[in-house]
């Protein structure tokens, strides 16, 4: 649980600029365009760093690759608070998607090796859960923060907790003596390799297009859709909010699901069946971003976002219980590292689809179109995958 607790506390910079960053990009005296491209590229650069995680991670071990990347982490809230600079804030995001390959694989890598086949999908979906808590604070707490303190004092309120955590993780670790857990480091071209198995081939292609939609687009562009379609202010129970608080609490919603929603995603696909899990979380989340772009209010904007989230956490849930059947200890980390890749090159299309490429009052079509997408191609993967596994899904 340390682990996944230093990695949330590392998390909170990050979600804190999905909040402020596309609804206040004039902070940083950025285009819109240009948020759309730092909001990109720290998941664009992890097509290379995931592959290369995994490597460092395997030769070096767990202790000092995690380590390092919680301290980098620090420099990188550094940057966001203190710099305007279009290209400091870029090195910033390239930094921070290097370090956050590691972070991730790490809590994956714990999480699967202290698990069982009856427990699996359960403590991984906990971890993901334990992580997001990060997701909240920085989404909720970044957003009021920076409407009333300002961002520069948010970042440095988010950088001491990452310093607790970064203590906290030194003190508890067990894996400090533990650097060669694996002793020969694989090569990069050995993740070539791991795709010919059409299983994690698919479950992979399914993650990308889940990361655009759920992580990237939304996570990305709710911001601007909201700013777009009510204004910088909301005049709620006599109460005046800025865009950003709004915001906020609407990724903290997000964050939310993935805390509360995480686990019990987890459990029902170890309980009740993968497959069945995963269609039936596709289409309700299809069904949220059929309506999202025609919500007239902020409740109602807020009632469907809460459906596509919840959903769109049981999706995700289910695709890495599919994945942790196929692993094994010698395939673990570069199994894990190519889903991740994947799923953040999705990601990254998302705010680049959403933001840099797409006017906002096309956004509510794009999420409809987007719906329907994904659940076609999750059903399209179920019944792939269920030809080569069947019998092996608990029903």
């Amino acid at each position: 649980m340390v682990t996944s607790l230093s990695v949330a506390a590392a998390l909170l910079g990050d979600a804190m600029l999905y909040v402020v960053m596309p609804s206040r990009p004039e902070l940083w005296h950025l285009t819109i365009i240009q948020v759309g491209i730092l909001l990109s590229i720290n998941r664009l650069v992890r097509l290379f760093t995931n592959p290369l995680s995994s490597v460092f991670v395997e030769k070096f071990g767990i202790y000092t690759p995690f380590r390092v990347s919680l301290l980098s982490s620090l420099g990188v809230l550094v940057a966001y608070a203190f710099s305007k600079n279009f290209i400091v804030l870029v090195f910033a995001r390239l930094l921070w998607g290097t370090c956050w390959s590691t972070l991730r694989l790490v809590s994956q890598w714990v999480a699967s090796e202290n698990s069982t086949a009856e427990n699996l999908g359960f403590n991984l979906s906990s971890n993901v859960s334990i992580i997001r808590v990060g997701s909240i604070g920085g989404a909720v707490f970044g957003g009021v923060l920076s409407d009333y303190l300002g961002y520069e004092a948010a970042f440095i309120i988010f950088g001491v907790f990452t310093l607790i955590g970064f203590a906290a993780w030194i003190r508890q670790s067990t894996y400090k003596n533990r650097k060669q857990a694996v002793v020969t480091g694989r090569k990069i071209s050995g993740f070539i390799h791991v795709l010919r198995d059409s299983r994690v081939l698919i479950l992979s292609i399914a993650s990308m297009f889940g990361g655009l939609v759920f992580s990237g687009l939304i996570g990305a562009t709710i911001g601007h859709f909201l700013r777009h379609r009510y204004g910088l202010e909301f005049d709620l129970i006599s109460i005046t909010f800025g865009v950003a608080t709004i915001t906020g609490f609407a990724l903290g919603l997000k964050s939310l699901a993935e805390v509360l929603v995480g686990p019990f995603g987890g459990y029902f696909s170890d309980r009740y069946g993968r497959y069945k899990s995963l269609v039936i979380s596709a289409a309700l989340t299809s069904l949220g971003l059929l309506f999202l772009g025609f919500s007239n209010t902020i409740f109602v904007t807020f009632s469907v976002l809460l459906l596509v989230f919840i959903a769109g956490v049981m999706l995700m849930m289910q695709l890495l219980s599919l994945l942790g059947m196929i692993v094994d200890d010698q395939s673990r980390s570069q199994v894990f590292s190519v889903f991740n890749t994947f799923q953040d090159f999705g990601s990254a299309l998302g705010p680049l689809i959403g933001l840099s490429l797409i006017s906002a009052n096309l956004l509510p079509a794009l999420y409809s179109i987007s719906g329907i997408l994904l659940f076609i191609l999750i059903v399209g993967a179920c019944l792939f995958l269920n030809k080569d596994t069947v019998g092996k899904d608990p029903q």
